[in-house]
């Protein structure tokens, strides 16, 4: 049996995406589509290309942004597309400031399929950034 955090759940999870389906049932073990990963591919490298140094914060602005207004799908297609920025630019997740760690429960919540949880966070996400901005 495939563990909840597992990677073949987390493929399971995008293949619901890229069909718009509107739960987060698991399905039978079966790699993404070619179509949803090529999206992914050129929204990542077109959020490089536009943000520079900057993309994983924006990414990461996108996903918060659409997890308070938008459908649980366009959710998982910009944690994908945050996830292929980190790999394209080589970059290794940060966790050291709290938002950042707020931000990596949000994905692990998504990936396991607790939208309510993730929606949860991203609030506090929200007031956690806040906060940590008017410090810097």
């Amino acid at each position: 049996m495939v563990g909840r955090g597992s990677y073949t759940c987390r493929w399971k999870t995008a293949i619901l995406a890229s069909r718009g389906c509107g739960s987060l049932r698991p399905m039978s073990d079966k790699t993404p589509s070619e179509e949803f990963e090529l999206k992914i591919r050129e929204a990542a490298e077109a959020m490089i290309a536009r943000h520079g140094p900057e993309v994983e914060n924006e990414t990461t602005e996108k996903m918060i942004e659409v997890l308070d207004t938008g459908s649980i799908e366009d959710v998982l297609y910009w944690l994908k597309v945050r996830q292929r920025v980190r790999q394209t630019i080589g970059r290794d997740r940060y966790i050291r400031r709290l938002p950042d760690k707020i931000i990596w429960a949000i994905e692990q919540a998504i990936e396991q399929g607790r939208s309510q949880l993730a929606r949860l966070l991203g609030g506090i996400y929200s007031e956690s950034k806040a906060e940590d901005d008017k410090i810097r």
